[in-house]
């Protein structure tokens, strides 16, 4: 028995994976990532910048907001609280945020995520207000490996949010593109403002085109806040995305929006308040190219994609009661709070494609004392003819760093 226990030792250290010569440290292949979105309303700092007079508001010596120092910290202190709890308390891989000011508050954000690793992908938009996109990407998941800004021309030289344009690449070498949005408001009326988003949902389909025209099996993941609705025609129709899940599979270059089946609920991601009334709007979505679909299933239970509602950001009673606490009420009574709008996220799992007729899990309630609007779920178009086998790759050397082109360059990797 004193000659075997050291081999029954050994084995044993092998079951377990420790044994000596195997690499205790390399990084576990990646089970899944958690995708999430979030307009964080209004993300200014105190600092006075003279080529944007719109950040005039967000100052000190303004009568309005005075917006303190204390006031930008709070603020931050908040968001930071909500991004860290979600993904069950793990943060998100991928989080696309809009309305920030600048690089900087998203730094100043990113040091209050204690314990996580976070890159940051950020470039300053010709929006008159100066609020911009941005991403923030799991470091220890994902390696960043270029970064586009797509300017979106509307009529009479009128500037908005670029559409910011990320390639991630994982421990494996695959590749996912990520396209943070953040569309024309509904400034104006809907009808009058359409328009605009309209030019949007072409910018953005014209850069899903190309992605797709150098690989057709391409991983991709559209989020932001449209401010329009999956059912809208500017993502229905201008852009074309199907509604999720389809009964009849998925197709690698087609698009499919992750938050239809809970729009056509009546749940929403930004409260809209008229005659005492509030309707919940889908504003914030996630949509994914079939590709994606075909590689990772969406995990189908109460955390798989949904409106993130945290007790603690949320108007417990009154009028609002169910809404995000925001910073400001009315744009001037301040309130300490968090945004105007709730996060939404989705979990991906690898190994598993996505089922033709998954059933979507039963949801919360929806926010109580709300009239919510009722959105007929609209019939996917016929499918589209599958894209050519994909061309030839040449080898190429890994990125060193992220590279940038100008913003309306054909992606190239």
């Amino acid at each position: 028995m004193k000659n075997t226990a050291p081999w029954l030792a050994a084995l044993l250290l092998l079951a377990l994976g420790t044994g000596p010569g195997l690499a205790a440290d390399a990084p576990p292949a990646p089970a899944g990532f958690y995708v999430a979105n979030w307009n964080v309303e209004n993300l200014y700092d105190t600092v006075d910048d003279p080529d944007n007079p719109y950040d005039d508001e967000f100052l000190p010596n303004n009568p309005t907001t005075r917006w303190t120092q204390v006031r930008y910290e709070t603020k931050l202190d908040n968001l930071a609280q909500v991004i860290a709890g979600m993904n069950k308390g793990n943060g998100p891989d991928i989080l696309g945020v809009e309305e920030v000011e600048n690089e900087e508050v998203i730094r100043d954000l990113v040091d209050r995520l204690e314990g996580k690793s976070y890159g940051i992908v950020h470039v300053d938009s010709p929006d008159p207000r100066g609020i911009d996109t941005a991403m923030l990407f799991n470091r220890k998941l994902f390696t960043l490996l270029e970064s586009h800004a797509y300017k979106v021309s509307l009529k009479w030289d009128r500037t908005t949010r670029d559409i910011l344009h990320s390639v991630l690449e994982d421990h494996d070498g695959n590749r996912l593109h990520v396209l943070v949005n953040h569309w024309p408001s509904r400034g104006g009326g809907v009808e009058m403002s359409e328009p605009n988003r309209v030019v949007a949902a072409n910018t953005l389909s014209r850069a899903i085109d190309r992605i797709f025209l150098r690989d057709p099996a391409a991983r991709v993941v559209m989020l932001g806040d449209f401010n329009d609705e999956p059912s809208d025609r500017s993502v229905r129709h201008v852009l074309d995305a199907e509604p999720y899940p389809s009964r009849s599979g998925y197709v690698a270059t087609n698009l499919y929006n992750l938050s239809s089946a809970k729009s056509a609920k009546g749940f929403g991601s930004f409260p809209h308040s008229f005659d005492g009334e509030t309707e919940w709007r889908m504003y914030d979505q996630i949509m994914v190219s079939g590709a994606l679909l075909q590689s990772a299933r969406i995990e189908e239970d109460k955390d798989s994609f949904w409106v993130d509602r945290p007790d603690y950001m949320t108007e417990q009673k009154g009028e609002d009661k169910g809404s995000p606490v925001p910073t400001f009420e009315h744009q001037e009574d301040y309130q300490g709070g968090y945004s105007d709008h709730f996060p939404v996220g989705a979990w991906f799992i690898y190994g598993d494609p996505a089922a033709p007729e998954t059933e979507i899990a039963a949801e919360p309630k929806a926010p109580a004392a709300t009239a919510l609007k009722s959105i007929a779920k609209p019939a996917p178009p016929a499918r589209k003819a599958e894209a050519p086998p994909a061309p030839k790759k040449t080898a190429s050397a890994p990125a060193a760093a992220a590279k940038k082109t100008l913003p309306d360059d054909v992606v190239v990797w």
